[in-house]
């Protein structure tokens, strides 16, 4: 049968037309869909805010099975704890999602695709679904201890089990309610002590003497200096013009081991024996402990640093960088994986705040495989492991010590800029077999010996209790 030639081409045309918006479909479902899989988890997603009344979302768990989230029939999201709002975050139509409510959307929704067949399933099937529940490694009597001891004091308190990478607790000071964003969404936003900002994960602070547990890794590992190897300061030391005091501590005057030194801070000996490690030295010991990165975690983290962006890297910088000031900043995440690494044998262990997710009482199936890697030599770790347990068997940090149990850790008083010092603690227990690594900051808290070590005791003793 011969077709006209006007219908043949109109035909051709058609089919033409057809086939291109086949093609523009099928090419924006690919982009969307698959391509841009980093729209499922952007706050302004209309897919996610139109979850926030589904009464069919999935509830948030501790490791426990203790309810963190959950919509009632009503649709509405409701949050039993304020002390976990920084990792469960919220879902609201108008102010959008944080936290695991965001970064675990498509899994909370029953809306999670994979590959073509899950691209196309949940571009044309707009039934319901059902979402699964998501189980956080937040433990009940860690996280109830570490808020606890905090207060209402600002700053953060983190805890991970260094073994696994599991975060056993994670707080920050000021907090509020998740399901009050609908009401009090302006009010937070701008209330200027930044209750929504996680200040475990993003906050970015002066570490202090905190930071001698990487200083000090450096110069062991270049072989500057051994535990034994004696250094004296007969008052002050001075590198390029630059007085650095050995009193900062009582037994800093005088001739001792470089061990000595660490255990009681002494701020002089560590600039000295920085400079002879030099920029490159402390920059590769910094930067395999995570330094000038962002934490590779569930939730978004700030990227702590050595020194600013092109400034200049002076003598006198690379001296009080080595004992934990100058341009160094530092979240209590960073400074948490870097005592876990200590504590594990020298490896870290990513950290996560997920065990996995589950529907109808299921097994849970995991949402995170974290890697680990080896920063510091096993004999290296040791003897950091012995450093800072001498900084407790001394008295240097109030209310840490556990009768009958070896306690490592390492205060920090760092200069705010203010004239006030931001208070630190880092430590972990037991220090022959660890199972929990803590960092603490309280802002503007003074001492961390005194402030921020009876905090880190706490959560320890809480951890080791289960």
């Amino acid at each position: 049968m011969l077709i006209p030639g006007g219908l043949e081409r109109r035909l051709t045309a058609t089919g033409t037309a057809a086939l291109l918006v086949a093609i523009v479909f099928f090419g924006a479902l690919a982009y969307w869909q698959v391509f841009r899989m980093d729209l499922a988890t952007a706050d302004g997603n209309p897919r996610i805010l139109s979850a926030f009344h589904d009464p069919h979302r999935g509830r948030i768990l501790d490791r426990d099975g203790n309810v963190l989230a959950e919509t009632f029939p009503d649709g509405t999201r409701h949050y039993p704890d304020a002390s976990v709002a920084h990792a469960v975050g919220y879902l609201d139509p108008r102010f959008g999602s944080q936290g695991i409510e965001l970064e675990y959307n498509d899994v909370l929704s029953g809306t999670a695709p994979s590959g073509w067949a899950g691209a196309l399933n949940a571009e044309f099937d707009r039934g319901r679904r059902d979402g699964a529940d998501v189980t956080l490694t937040i433990d009940p009597e860690v996280q109830k201890a570490a808020a606890a001891a905090l207060g209402s004091r600002k700053g953060a308190v983190i805890a991970l089990d260094p073994r696994s990478g599991d975060v056993l607790a994670m707080v920050s000071v000021p907090t509020y309610d998740p399901g009050s964003l609908t009401t009090l969404g302006e009010e937070l936003l701008k209330d200027p002590t930044a209750p929504l900002f996680n200040r475990a994960a993003q906050g970015l602070y002066p570490p202090g003497s905190t930071f001698k547990t990487v200083t000090a890794t450096g110069i062991l590992e270049r072989g500057i200096a051994k535990p034994d190897t004696v250094v004296t300061c007969p008052g002050e030391i001075v590198i390029d013009g630059f007085p650095i005091s050995c009193a900062n501590t009582s037994q800093g005057v005088g001739t001792y081991s470089f061990a000595h030194a660490f255990t009681f801070s002494v701020n002089a000996i560590f600039a000295q024996l920085g400079v002879k490690l030099g920029w490159t030295g402390l920059t590769d010991i910094a930067r395999r402990y995570g330094f000038d990165s962002r934490v590779d975690f569930t939730l978004p983290t700030g990227k702590s640093q050595v020194h600013a962006p092109g400034t200049q890297a002076t003598k006198t910088l690379l001296a009080s960088t080595a004992f934990g000031q100058g341009e160094l900043l530092a979240t209590p995440l960073q400074m948490a994986l870097i005592t876990a690494t200590i504590a594990n044998g020298g490896v870290m262990v990513w950290p996560h705040l997920t065990l996995g997710e589950s529907s109808d009482g299921a097994a849970l199936r995991r949402l995170e495989a974290p890697e680990s890697r080896r920063i510091i030599s096993e004999d290296l770790a040791k003897t950091m492991n012995a450093f800072m347990v001498s900084v407790v068997a001394n008295g240097q940090a109030n209310g840490v010590a556990i009768p009958g149990v070896s306690v490592g850790g390492k205060t920090g008083t760092a200069e705010a800029g203010d004239g006030t010092s931001h208070a630190w603690f880092i430590g972990f227990a037991p220090a022959d077999a660890p199972r929990v690594a803590v960092a603490v900051v309280v802002e503007h808290g003074g001492q961390g010996g005194v402030v921020a070590s009876p905090i880190a005791g706490q959560v320890m003793k809480a951890a080791l209790g289960r």
